[in-house]
């Protein structure tokens, strides 16, 4: 794969990191009140996920790219702490499928133990937003059945 093609790959995943980071932040900030330990939980990976960005930028550089800052707009529509949790999982799987593919696809030995490293933190957050995800469903329940007594 040429150097403008892996620039333009790595571009693409610092975008998609920026708007992880973004979305997991604002997740953190709305749930901060209602749920402490999940809002700790989304600032924690948005922190890796700004290292994620950090190393993906420090290869664009070194191949002399310029790492990109941009993103697509983004919207909040999720009205509850579940529908937060799904949408972070649906960012974390294609993450991984993201970051399968461009490991297969690169040629570098050390490009891919790096997408491989990050692919990995990938699957950890998966887990990890997986079970938040069953955490607010148990509080639902739990406050539900609390209210009908």
């Amino acid at each position: 794969m040429d150097r403008e093609k892996i620039i333009e790959i790595l571009n693409r995943d610092i975008s998609n990191e920026i708007e992880a980071i973004l979305i997991y932040l604002r997740h953190s900030f709305v749930l901060h009140d209602e749920n402490p330990k999940i809002s700790r939980r989304l600032e924690e990976i948005a922190i890796d996920e700004m290292r994620h960005m950090e190393w993906l930028s420090e290869w664009v550089v070194d191949l002399g790219g310029t790492p990109t800052v941009e993103h697509v707009k983004l919207e909040f529509p999720e009205k509850t702490a579940a529908d937060m949790m799904r949408r972070n999982i649906k960012l974390e799987e294609m993450a991984i499928s993201d970051y399968t593919e461009h490991i297969e696809m690169a040629d570098n030995p050390k490009l891919k133990r790096l997408l491989g490293k990050i692919r990995f933190e990938e699957e950890d957050h998966l887990e990890e937003f997986k079970e938040s995800l069953e955490e607010v469903l148990t509080e639902e329940l739990t406050v539900g059945s609390l209210k009908e007594e």
